[in-house]
């Protein structure tokens, strides 16, 4: 994350954090047992006061993504799944998340175990005018006597929500654009949104599309050097329709 995000929470949390026992604007907890004869399937779910957002894993302008501390009861490979987010504009500038609620599916796969206790702790932040930092402990026992039908259905309807691979550029490119380096994608259809994500610094700002919607260009943040995106792989999830759809590029 960028220092200038960094610093924009760090002031945010200083003057927002709450009072110990204060009433807090989010609610985590764990929901669903699912099971599928491999692994298992539960949810963090996060229910947010009005107006209130939390963030995505690439969270955007200013912001940070949520950290996810898991303990186990047996030894288990624990996944996290994230639904396509929605983009924000406010006083931090353009953010990337969720609004009011939001269910990361979660998939536990613990060998033949025939149950699993399940804690988490997660570090992650939430915002409406300014941000605080969350923190939360939730648990939850797979395979109990105890289930969870509704949260299972609630994990069930947010995983089938989750983008699939597809096509959503053909090419890709970098130009300046005057003086502002530019991504430049040739669209098979116009999405509702693209999201790009990259392991270096830049950020890239919401798409505007052109010639029928074949065409996207985000403007790019935080690279002096355009030269330097050279060969760099790009991560691209697009909104179209309600749904999700995630591909993967390398820049020429």
């Amino acid at each position: 994350m960028r220092l200038r995000s960094i610093m924009a929470i760090v002031a945010c949390f200083i003057v927002m954090a709450p009072a110990h026992g204060a009433q807090t604007p989010y609610r985590v907890s764990l929901i669903g047992d699912g099971y599928d004869g491999t692994a298992w399937h539960t949810g963090v779910l996060i229910e947010l006061d009005d107006g209130w957002k939390t963030y995505w894993r690439m969270p955007g302008e200013a912001g940070i993504p949520p950290e996810f501390t898991w303990k186990t009861s047996v030894p288990a490979d624990i996944a996290v799944q994230f639904p396509v987010p929605g983009r924000f504009r406010d006083a931090s500038g353009e953010t990337v998340g969720y609004e009011n609620a939001v269910v990361f599916p979660v998939t536990v796969n613990a060998g033949a175990a025939t149950g699993v206790k399940l804690d988490l702790g997660i570090f992650f932040a939430v915002c409406k005018d300014v941000c605080i930092p969350a923190q939360a402990t939730a648990r939850i026992e797979l395979g109990s006597a105890v289930l969870d039908p509704s949260g299972s259905a609630k994990v069930g309807k947010a995983e089938a929500s989750l983008p699939v691979p597809g096509t959503i550029a053909t090419s890709a490119s970098v130009e300046l654009d005057g003086t502002r380096p530019t991504l430049v994608l040739a669209l098979e259809n116009k999405p509702d949104d693209i999201f790009v994500e990259t392991s270096s610094s830049a950020y890239f700002r919401a798409p505007e599309f052109s010639n029928g919607g074949r065409e996207a260009r985000l403007i790019i943040d935080n690279v002096p050097d355009i030269a330097k995106l050279k060969g760099v792989p790009i991560r691209l999830t697009a909104a179209i329709g309600g749904r999700g759809v995630e591909q993967t590029l390398t820049l020429p």
